[in-house]
């Protein structure tokens, strides 16, 4: 099992789109074999953690971002806040 941690800061006006974006997409990206969670700060207001829960690779998650329209219009949104995203992936050892 792997698990894929992202973690960025959004300004308080690209939220609200950012979080329903990911609402829509939950379904999504279970059929493409990912869990989906979004955790916010409640400490620190514009901090965000995505994680991602999969037996997929992160080579074939790096193929959805950019290549798959809709994930990677998710991504593009990110990229566009000018957010510092941070990544992490982790594989399950127990």
């Amino acid at each position: 099992m792997n698990l894929i941690l992202f973690s960025f800061d959004l300004e308080q006006e690209d939220q609200h789109k950012f979080i329903e974006t990911v609402e829509e997409l939950q379904d999504y990206w279970q059929e493409r074999g990912f869990v989906v969670s979004l955790f916010w700060d409640t400490n620190r207001k514009n901090r965000f953690l995505q994680t991602l829960l999969t037996e997929k690779t992160v080579n074939e998650l790096t193929d959805l971002i950019q290549n798959d329209p809709y994930i990677k219009a998710m991504f593009s949104r990110l990229k566009d806040s000018e957010t510092h995203l941070v990544v992490s992936c982790m594989e399950q050892i127990l």
